[in-house]
């Protein structure tokens, strides 16, 4: 994804979005075959949070002629449905690249559901449309998710058209929570804004 390098067209950027959101659609509802429960025996676990997407962390292949995204860098990943069970994560660590993590993910790495790696879908596009974070970084990059509000798309670049600038801050609204809580939502939000 970096070898494109710099800001990204629409159609360009979009289309690798939607096809990572239906991988996070996948992701986040596979059932996990052999997962450690809290009493210690092994078990059944649904969806894998990812925690830490980021554009570095999309690669890109050819495919017939055909742009293919994928996501990789599954090290922070965790079966969501069971978060906090495996000790695996230590309570209070951070972890992941603070750019492209909403305050959910900062205030409770831990036990970080699917929303937040659709938040962090959306801070990628953002971030590809406009060659900036969503947020203001000076300092402690960590406070700055928790205090700064993501700046409005159209702010970066009025380019954008309203009815996408629309759906891209609505994703990135983390206060109080995250407005979209699935990848099929956040997609046919992008669909409908495009169509």
């Amino acid at each position: 994804m970096q070898q494109l390098g710099g800001r990204l067209s629409i159609d360009i950027a979009v289309p690798i979005i939607l096809q990572i959101l239906d991988g996070l659609q996948y992701a986040h509802n596979v059932e996990i075959p052999y997962v450690k429960l809290a009493d210690g025996k092994f078990g059944k676990g649904k969806g894998i949070v990812h925690r830490d997407l980021k554009p570095s962390n999309i690669f890109l292949t050819n495919i017939d002629g055909k742009l293919v995204a994928k996501i990789g860098d599954y090290g922070l990943s965790k079966a969501f449905d069971l978060a906090g069970l495996s000790g695996q994560t230590l309570t209070g660590t951070q972890a992941g690249t603070p750019v492209f993590m909403p305050r959910q993910q900062v205030l409770n790495f831990k036990y970080a559901q699917p929303e937040v790696d659709i938040w962090a879908v959306a801070a990628c596009l953002y971030n590809m449309l406009t060659g900036s974070f969503p947020r203001n970084f000076t300092g402690d990059p960590f406070l700055a998710v928790l205090q700064n509000e993501p700046i409005p798309i159209r702010e970066r670049d009025a380019i954008i058209r309203q009815p996408l600038a629309q759906v891209i801050d609505l994703v990135l609204v983390d206060k109080p929570e995250i407005h979209f809580k699935s990848a099929a939502e956040f997609k046919q939000a992008l669909l409908s804004a495009l169509s």
